[in-house]
């Protein structure tokens, strides 16, 4: 039985998923809040102010006279391989300390996402700093000393490894993935003048994805075998990232929302796919001309090419063994991308009969279901009935959202200009308008999957089969954590008390039941959930990012504007206020 354990040493993290050692997934949850008062800002601009000048005195003293710095910029991870000396635990043996360096770094860059002027700016600040000489060069060693070693896991694949042995000896498992990313301005303009290297940008993109999913299987054959179970290293895709133009998404999810048929339940926008919805791209079906849909030739050549990508991607993840989850974006695009995702669903997570053997693991592909979405209850419970119709695995990943005031400007301005990204034919905003309510649908989109789950294994004459459904609970609310434990017990999927300790889960639900947090955030609750359930393999995954500095920088400013979403109203001060009681802990004693 695998044992929690200690502080991570090296810690770095994507997007607002990770933490210093904090390991994480996505959990996009939103949330919508301003400040009242004058005074109230202007004393906490004061005391942020004065808690970055402090945090920057501290990022020099930690670099120069932490004793567990090297000139290694990713010297924490290199240490994983060797046990976890116990001689630098506090308080408990079951609780490692983290470097002191790692600590200080934290306290920064919480420090600075506690201030709401430089992080709605920050991705405009990065852009003009990063275009002066010299001052470039400086801009690019402060970020990388704090938001890059916070929350991305390496330069490559391969530097990330050591901090995969991090978390792992931590129980705790990983959801990697390239974040290179492009700005909404590049995703829907050409890419062709990024093709300097002999091939396009997005078809490099592909290839690091495959050899993404390489790495991730190599990690887990190192330390369990060939075998398939309980593989708790994961690939994220997005989708976005794979094609020249990401405008030929949006334009298929304009043809699909036009030319869907009603469903006798209506279904608010982005509604439900279905199974024809990629009929336009079948060159072996007649096609009515592209001249009364929104694509264009081009868009439909681009989309025909991304589709063939994705079947090469999750080809060499059924091969090796490595979950696949879709990320979710901006709703603009959500049609295509749940219409590519139910094909690759339908393609790669079919379930064997009882007398076959299982290849390979199951659900493979998981798509991400977004509880800030109206439609999302709805969703989900016809996705379920879908797959039991169609005899494939469901993989869901659910989260809370992370693009909440973007989708909300869009749709005003699609209303009030008549012009906008937005393409919702309804006259609300797809997502929710209140915090509360996002929380409603996904503590019910939470309970409803555990007694999915409950169900699943559930079946005559105590036979077993391969899962018929999967959940990867992306989230950093203790509340909702606390619920899916109460609900684990509650269905007899665990055994314990939750009340006086931990509790246990067998083989087969872990199979099918998995948390994440995003790297480089909300280690707290990380820490909670690993040491409140026992498991043979990790329950827990940190979703962590890599991609060379360069590469990162546009994400890396995004993820400070939505860790404000995140962490919620005083999130980053109170991890800030965590990380500095540990310094004066440390230092006075």
């Amino acid at each position: 039985m695998l044992k929690a354990s200690p502080r991570l040493a090296k810690q770095h993290s994507l997007q607002v998923l990770h933490t210093s050692r904090k390991p994480g997934l996505v959990r996009p949850g939103a949330r919508w809040y301003s400040d009242s008062g004058a005074q109230r800002f202007s004393r906490g601009v004061t005391r942020s102010r004065l808690g970055l000048i402090s945090g920057g005195i501290l990022l020099s003293l930690g670099v120069g006279l932490s004793p567990f710095y090297t000139s290694r910029l990713h010297a924490d991870a290199l240490a994983t391989h060797q046990p976890l000396d116990t001689s630098l635990t506090s308080g408990s043996n079951d609780e490692p300390k983290t470097s002191l360096r790692s600590l200080i770094r934290s306290y920064v860059v919480y420090t600075m996402c506690s201030m709401p002027i430089l992080i709605d700016n920050s991705p405009r600040v990065l852009e003009v700093l990063s275009s002066i000489p010299l001052v470039k060069q400086i801009t690019e060693a402060f970020v990388r000393a704090t938001f890059f070693d916070q929350f991305v896991g390496g330069d490559t694949a391969l530097e990330t490894v050591p901090l995969l042995h991090s978390l792992r000896s931590a129980n705790t498992g990983a959801i990697f993935v390239y974040s290179v990313e492009v700005d909404e301005p590049e995703a829907t303009a050409s890419s062709s003048k990024y093709s300097t290297l002999g091939k396009p940008a997005h078809k490099r993109i592909v290839d690091e994805v495959v050899h993404c999913i390489d790495v991730a299987a190599d990690f887990e054959d190192g330390i369990a075998g060939a075998s398939n179970r309980s593989r708790k290293t994961w690939v994220a895709v997005k989708i976005t990232a794979l094609l020249p133009d990401a405008r030929a998404l949006a334009n298929l999810s304009s043809h699909i929302i036009s030319t869907r048929p009603e469903l006798p339940q209506h279904v608010l926008f982005p509604g439900c796919p279905r199974p024809n919805d990629l009929d336009i791209l079948d060159i072996s079906l007649p096609q009515v001309g592209h001249a009364s849909t929104s694509l264009s030739t081009g868009d439909v050549e681009s989309l025909r090419e991304l589709h063939a990508d994705l079947v090469r991607i999750c080809k060499r993840a059924q091969e090796r063994g490595v979950k696949i989850t879709i990320d979710a974006e901006y709703s603009w695009y959500q049609p295509a991308l749940d219409a590519l995702t139910l094909s690759l669903m339908r393609q790669f997570n079919r379930i064997p009969e009882p007398d076959q053997d299982v290849p390979h693991v199951q659900p493979l592909v998981y798509g991400t279901y977004q509880a800030y979405l109206r439609r999302t209850q709805q969703h989900l419970s016809q996705s379920i009935a879908d797959a039991k119709a169609h005899n494939y695995a469901l993989g869901v990943k659910l989260v809370r959202g992370a693009y909440h005031p973007h989708e909300t400007a869009a749709h005003m301005a699609r209303l009030t200009e008549g012009k906008s990204l937005s393409i919702s034919p309804d006259p609300h905003p797809p997502v929710w308008s209140e915090k509360a309510e996002t929380d409603r649908c996904y503590d019910a989109c939470a309970k409803l999957l555990v007694q999915e789950i409950k169900d699943d294994l559930t079946l005559p004459h105590g036979k077993l089969r391969a899962p018929g459904i999967g959940a990867l609970f992306g989230t950093h609310n203790h509340r909702s954590c606390d619920l899916i434990l109460e609900e684990l017990v509650r269905t007899g999927l665990a055994v314990g008390d939750l009340g006086s300790g931990s509790i246990k889960l067998g083989d087969e639900v872990t199979e099918r039941i998995t948390f994440g947090q995003l790297y480089g955030m909300s280690d707290e609750l990380t820490d909670h959930l690993v040491q409140r359930t026992r498991a043979s393999s990790p329950l827990v995954t940190k979703y962590v990012p890599y991609g060379a500095l360069s590469e990162v920088m546009p994400y890396l400013g995004r993820r400070a504007i939505e860790n404000k979403s995140v962490l919620g109203s005083g999130g980053a001060a109170a991890e800030r206020r965590r990380a500095g009681s540990e310094i004066w802990r440390r230092i006075i004693g």
